[in-house]
């Protein structure tokens, strides 16, 4: 298709679904039209220029209207060159799109057609999934309202709040106990998801002992970002007070991403030991290269067993808050703060420590000296060179509790607990959605002066990470080259930034365009140095080398969407089910609405509901090979858990 507009003459050549010139009564059918063939492609309209009557009495009858793709045109330059911002600008969504429309009625039969026709696009559409997240695509339509203004009052419900609690209890206490409600309702679950995976643990008496389980995307999350693991436990977030592990992680828009859940008996280190097998044995053998927890000595003793190449860090938060307690002197704190995470040198972090260990006269105090022999698991200039994606606490893990108590009551029993932890899960993946979706729509405004590279980086990295960058490449103009020196396998950069007399070496494998720092900022990060962006600009580079751009910060890093292992002839990608979900809820929508008008139409429409659904059903478990009713196992609920230290956790270190 050319950029050229097409008359409708030549329709036959256009897209046959924007090739139908006949367009119903009016101009905001015509939008409709236009505005459903966009959805389906993948861009967002707008309404564009129209024209209107000129003959009295007639003046505002619209005879001619075109709409647009909604990234038509160009953004005013002097909303670019604004001084007074006190935000970064919005990022760029128009890039002079020539995709249009032009429809105009005809005066002998008063219908509209289809005059133009441009489907010339200058940009990527956009993914399926992103279809109800653009503006022209967001709308609350007919059935919506219905539903929202159809609520009634109390007079129109059959029961007081009282019977339902009674009606809630009572399903609690029926048929199963609430254990193999649990696990039931995961079986149910894999009816929709094929991936889903759960492990369970009884004890002697047939009684729970712990749970873990994951669904497909959070296996294929861990796939793309196991890398870097953290997990902390917290009690009472279900009504037998058993502490609940979140196996969390970073993910590409520096949100923290879940890999599973567990509920365990007891914090013991057979417990811990159990569940990182599990947790193992499910990511198919795929180790961490880092895991971060609390001093908890049953997780360390569990980590070291079960992950032994991985490297343990303490959470720094918690290492501070226990040098409050167990020194509490300000100037100490200062300097143990600088040893945590200051950017030293070994020999600095020697001198430093050994001075203010002097100082304050503590060489004896017990907590002081066990912090020294663990210097490797929580201090920067020793874990420098180990990747951790900035994840140095284990606040990730804890801000996730807080969030959960929108969706988990404390007294929550274990299939509550579960279901509602599902939803939790969906309302964190709706949020990575819509990053997503911001990062895919639009470019972010130049700031700085090394446009090209600055370009490059918005076209690689997601907006949170780019934004990282960018703080790098404006501190880039402070790095000066000292001295170089070619040798036969790289050539060695001598830099220092501008009045400091401190310096780094970067080399460059001109050969592989391999860079390397001193600083090893990109093995712990996953992020060029400002040292190495320095030595690119003085190179004249204007993209970032392969070599130091990290997957799992790329815009591209989970396309195409979570894969399942066992992918069924036929089954649905995650885009067209939502896509195909969308489209059959408003066509079912108003099919109620319709439906309850006459009571004839009612109990014939709900007759045929039940005998269609009974028969998706069926075809549902025999796709999946589900049995119909999985064999009963005897399992016993757990007992209440024990808070360590009276219901205060206790973290050793």
């Amino acid at each position: 298709m050319s950029g050229e507009t097409v008359p409708v003459e030549d329709a036959e050549a256009m897209d046959s679904s924007a090739a139908d010139a006949d367009i119903d009564a009016e101009a905001g059918a015509a939008y409709d039209y236009y505005n459903e063939f966009g959805r389906i492609k993948g861009f967002s309209v707008r309404r564009s220029k129209v024209g209107r009557r000129t003959k009295q009495g007639a003046e505002s009858e619209i005879i001619w209207q075109i709409f647009m793709c909604s990234r038509e045109g160009e953004r005013d330059g002097k909303h670019m060159q604004r001084k007074d911002r006190k935000k970064d600008p919005r990022p760029i969504t128009r890039c002079g799109c020539e995709a249009r429309i032009k429809v105009h009625a005809d005066d002998a039969s008063g219908r509209w057609f289809v005059e133009q026709f441009c489907d010339n696009h200058n940009h990527p559409m956009l993914d399926a999934r992103f279809r109800g997240l653009s503006r022209s695509h967001r709308a609350v339509k007919e059935g919506d309202l219905h539903q929202i203004n159809s609520s009634g009052g109390f007079e129109t419900v059959g029961f007081e709040i009282k019977d339902i609690y009674n009606a809630i209890e009572k399903q609690r206490r029926a048929g199963a106990t609430d254990a193999e409600s649990a696990l039931k309702f995961l079986g149910t679950l894999r009816t929709t998801d094929s991936g889903i995976f759960w492990r369970y643990s009884l004890d002697v008496d047939k009684r729970l002992e712990n749970l873990f389980w994951y669904d497909r995307t959070s296996r294929y999350d861990y796939s793309v970002f196991g890398d870097v693991l953290g997990f902390d436990a917290t009690y009472g977030r279900n009504k037998y007070k058993c502490p609940l592990v979140i196996f969390s992680g970073v993910e590409h828009h520096m949100r923290t991403v879940v890999f599973g859940c567990a509920i365990l008996s007891n914090e013991s280190k057979a417990s811990y030991v159990w569940l990182l097998r599990s947790f193992l044995e499910a990511m198919k053998g795929k180790q961490p290269k880092s895991v971060t927890t609390d001093g908890d000595l049953a997780m360390k003793s569990a980590v070291s067993i079960v992950f032994p190449d991985a490297h343990h860090r303490l959470c720094s938060w918690h290492l501070l808050r226990n040098a409050t307690v167990r020194v509490g002197r300000p100037g100490f704190l200062r300097k143990f703060h600088l040893c945590l995470m200051g950017d030293l040198e070994v020999d600095e972090f020697e001198t430093i420590w050994t001075d203010n260990v002097a100082d304050h006269e503590l060489e004896d105090h017990l907590w002081i000296v066990e912090m020294y022999a663990k210097k490797h698991s929580w201090s920067n200039a020793h874990i420098r060179g180990k990747f951790f994606a900035g994840l140095k606490m284990t606040s990730r893990c804890e801000a996730l509790n807080m969030q959960l108590e929108k969706f988990i009551h404390n007294g929550y029993n274990l299939r509550e607990f579960v279901e509602h932890f599902q939803h939790y899960l969906e309302f964190m993946r709706r949020r990575e959605l819509v990053a997503d979706y911001k990062f895919a729509y639009g470019e972010p405004v130049v700031k700085t002066k090394l446009e090209a590279i600055e370009q490059f980086a918005a076209t690689v990295y997601t907006r949170e990470v780019f934004k990282l960058f960018r703080e790098v490449l404006m501190l880039a103009s402070n790095v000066r080259v000292v001295s170089t020196k070619r040798t036969s396998a790289c050539v060695l950069f001598e830099v220092a930034m501008y009045c400091k007399q401190r310096s780094w070496a970067v080399s460059w494998a001109e050969e592989d365009d391999e860079f390397s720092c001193s600083c090893q900022w990109m093995e712990s990060f996953g992020l060029p140095c400002v040292h190495m962006v320095g030595v690119l600009v003085y190179l004249n580079m204007t993209t970032i080398p392969k070599g130091l751009i990290l997957d799992r910060w790329a815009k591209r890093t989970k396309q195409p969407r979570a894969p399942c292992d066992k992918t069924r002839v036929g089954e649905i990608p995650d885009a067209a089910y939502m896509s195909m979900h969308a489209a059959m809820l408003d066509d079912c929508r108003e099919l109620v609405s319709l439906s309850c008008w006459f009571f004839e139409d009612y109990v014939d429409v709900k007759t045929r509901l039940a005998k269609e659904r009974q028969s998706l059903r069926d075809k549902h478990r025999q796709r999946l090979g589900v049995p119909e009713e999985a064999s009963r196992v005897s399992v016993r609920d757990p007992m209440r858990a024990r808070y360590k230290g009276c219901g205060r956790r206790v973290v050793t270190s």
